[in-house]
């Protein structure tokens, strides 16, 4: 039976349709729990099907079911992170402004990266050309503020306020949509 076909068995009233997907599903979910969280992997999985539980019904087939069980898991391991104050770092050390390397082996990571570059994309989109123009030669063609000036034939104050201004606008759009969190740092 496939998932679409358990959902709808669920709906339909079927207690067994929920038992029958967390079987198919606890080997694929619990490896990308166990790799991510360590211990603390029963308990978010546990956490992951409490959740599905409660919307399941409201669930409709935009994507795959998998998917969205692992999108429900994914917020969990970062709200996981946040309450243990373990911070999402988005650069290798804090004078770096260029953003650190991911372990694309994790799919949890990918999905991050994802995310964090569709939100750093839609920020870049809205700024004026020229400090859009500044983000992109330092973060993208690795250009020191002193090169970007003398491109943009502007003092390097200039090209490092506008970067400044950037970041901040980068920085909340990745608050607001909870992809980063800076109240807590070890």
């Amino acid at each position: 039976m496939s998932d679409a076909a358990l959902i709808q068995a669920h709906q339909a009233g079927d207690g067994d349709a929920i038992a029958e997907l967390m079987v198919r599903h606890r080997p694929a979910l619990m490896g990308m729990l166990t790799n991510r969280v360590g211990r603390e992997a029963e308990d978010l999985y546990q956490e992951t099907w409490v959740r599905v539980s409660r919307s399941i019904d409201n669930y409709d087939e935009r994507g795959s079911f998998k998917a969205w069980l692992f999108q429900i898991a994914r917020r969990l391991i970062i709200d996981h992170y946040r309450r243990s104050g373990t911070q999402i770092r988005l650069v290798q050390n804090p004078e770096a402004t260029t953003p650190s390397s991911i372990d694309l082996r994790h799919p949890d990571q990918l999905l991050m990266a994802a995310d964090v570059h569709r939100v750093f994309e839609a920020v870049v989109s809205t700024l004026d050309a020229p400090t859009a123009e500044v983000v992109r030669m330092r973060l993208y063609d690795g250009l020191s503020f002193k090169q970007i000036a003398e491109h943009q034939n502007t003092p390097i104050n200039t090209a490092l306020s506008r970067m400044h201004r950037a970041l901040k606008r980068i920085r909340q759009a990745l608050l607001d949509e909870k992809l980063i969190d800076i109240g807590r740092q070890k």
